[in-house]
């Protein structure tokens, strides 16, 4: 477990998770966290928990979890999520988990203005790039 609450982070690079592949829990709660880069959990195959509420993250790319076989729970709330196209991945990644997330309804759009407060799980009709 490697808990790195309140510590101001405020960028997260491949390096600085180096040599921790047998990670299973990580705390990333409440830093400054506006983005992740998308192979930034490539190699931490045994997480089983990870924390990233109370950050600054706008987007995710969803696909960076599919990486972490061993995920059962993902804490994504208290972030201020651009519901844009750039946020289907996560989406439709949250649709097909069965790892337990963050209240699913405590994940909600934070901009644009038309969708704040709307919940990520229910952007399928709000979103043209996510409709069939």
């Amino acid at each position: 477990m490697l808990v790195l609450d309140n510590n101001l982070l405020s960028t997260l690079s491949l390096s600085t998770l180096d040599g921790l592949g047998n990670l299973q829990e990580l705390y990333l709660r409440n830093n400054d966290l506006d983005h992740l880069p998308p192979d930034v959990f490539r190699n931490m195959a045994n997480l089983s928990q990870l924390a990233l509420s109370g950050n600054r993250l706008k987007t995710v790319d969803g696909n960076m979890f599919a990486h972490m076989p061993d995920l059962k729970k993902l804490y994504l709330h208290d972030n201020t999520w651009h519901c844009d196209c750039n946020i289907i991945s996560l989406v439709q990644w949250m649709r097909q988990t069965k790892a337990t997330l963050s209240p699913r309804d405590a994940l909600k759009c934070g901009s644009p203005p038309d969708l704040r407060n709307k919940s990520l799980s229910s952007l399928q009709a709000a979103l043209p790039c996510l409709t069939p």
